[in-house]
């Protein structure tokens, strides 16, 4: 059936074709760029203790997850190493704060919840006070524009040399938009020329930033790992599998290709009649179950809790986590240590494949390619299933314990930078 769209661009008059594109305009959004960049008033602060600010977007419940929780993590660890005040800057005008999970990421770190600050951005924009020996850390492409500005008025204020920012990158973000001008913005923040420290979540992310033409003065960049609240589940040892095909699905999550995953399991249904015993399952962000053919169908757990969604990993045979982006994933690397046989894709300085034994990165992404993966992992699961169980990790990083290992050196950086010294160490990657 012709949509309401197609029949105007090819039935209607000119004219008619000319006032529906202006009335679309009318109601689209504004460039992201118009709604996330702007200044802050800054207020100079008499204070010389050494405090490092890290600014997010939100710290509401429903925006905590990986991505936030690591750079709080993280953000704790270097700034209570350092000895330095420790500030969160949130950016929008939500005043909700998760309370509990900062209480713990804290506690985790060590330190008394009641050491760190939170201010708000208010539709004023409350002056922001700012010391001489404050550092700041951004938590994404328009934080880090936003913060420039700030650490250009630090130095007209004290004097000295300019301080750098501190930004975390968790992963390609110019990527997340179309060829545009938040493109631009995006790419912008990767490529400024001002004094910058770069922590990367992985060295594919790293390597790919590096393939990309840029460069900061100073690099670290740290493995993923699994999570804490995972762990005691893995360390419970195996239990049977179950004839399930699990999901890692976002259907409004573009990078995780959740339309390439539907059109794979419809053409395995098609082609590999003989696993119409198996189950599939999605979990992530809940949303409709959906025909695969042969009158079966996706069912969508959505967002599970940690306990249930280590039970169904636990439990899993086969899983499918696609991810078009240089950065590993985090789904796809918990189901393979969790005995399941996986499924994914290669992307530029990534093949997940060299990491655990139970991880099959696909070339291609086309329907028959994902249904020969998942066939394949259903028939070895069904000549040997406990085989998942013994798949071996190459990646040791992913199941150490304790602090990253660059967290040392980082927070030796940034307390010699607080003292007028220079960085204890001379290379430009860490």
């Amino acid at each position: 059936m012709t949509s309401t769209r197609e029949w105007i661009k090819r039935v209607a008059p000119r004219s008619a074709r000319r006032a529906f594109v202006d009335i679309r305009r009318r109601f689209e959004a504004p460039p992201l760029e118009e709604i996330v960049l702007h200044p802050y008033s800054v207020r100079r602060a008499a204070q010389e203790m050494l405090r490092i600010s890290l600014v997010l977007p939100s710290l509401a419940a429903d925006k905590v997850f990986g991505g936030v929780a690591t750079g709080v993590e993280i953000f704790l660890q270097s700034g209570g190493r350092a000895g330095a005040d420790l500030r969160i800057l949130l950016d929008d005008f939500d005043r909700t704060v998760d309370r509990a999970f900062l209480e713990k990421a804290a506690r985790k770190a060590g330190l008394d919840p009641g050491r760190v600050e939170i201010q708000f951005r208010s539709a004023s924009i409350e002056p922001v006070d700012v010391r001489a020996n404050d550092l700041f850390m951004a938590f994404n492409w328009w934080t880090a524009l936003n913060l420039r500005p700030v650490i250009g008025r630090q130095q007209e204020l004290f004097g000295g040399e300019r301080k750098p920012l501190l930004y975390l990158i968790q992963e390609y973000e110019p990527q997340f938009y179309p060829f545009s001008s938040t493109h631009l913005f995006a790419r912008a923040a990767f490529d400024s020329r001002e004094r910058t420290w770069g922590i990367f979540n992985s060295s594919q992310l790293h390597k790919y930033f590096r393939a990309q033409g840029h460069a900061f003065e100073r690099e670290y960049a740290f493995e993923p790992r699994l999570s804490d609240s995972l762990r005691p589940f893995l360390n419970a040892g195996p239990v049977s599998k179950e004839k399930r095909i699990l999901v890692y699905g976002r259907p409004n999550i573009p990078r995780n290709c959740f339309p390439a995953i539907v059109n794979g399991l419809r053409e395995w249904t098609k082609a590999y009649p003989q696993y119409s015993d198996w189950t599939v399952t999605s979990a992530g962000v809940p949303h409709k179950a959906l025909p695969i053919g042969g009158g079966r169908t996706m069912s969508s757990l959505g967002k599970l809790a940690l306990e249930d969604y280590a039970n169904l990993l636990r439990k899993t045979a086969v899983g499918v986590s696609l991810m078009s982006s240089p950065h590993p994933s985090y789904p796809p690397l918990e189901m393979a240590h969790f005995g399941v046989r996986t499924i994914t894709n290669r992307y530029f300085c990534k093949d997940l494949s060299s990491t655990h034994d139970n991880i099959v990165s696909l070339s291609d992404i086309a329907p028959r390619t994902i249904a020969d993966g998942l066939a394949e992992a259903c028939a070895d699961f069904e000549q040997s299933p406990n085989a998942g169980w013994r798949g071996r990790s190459h990646t040791p990083e992913y199941l150490a314990e304790g602090p990253y290992p660059f967290l040392e050196r980082l927070a030796a950086n940034i307390a010699a930078e607080a003292s007028g010294k220079r960085p204890i160490e001379a290379s430009a990657s860490s």
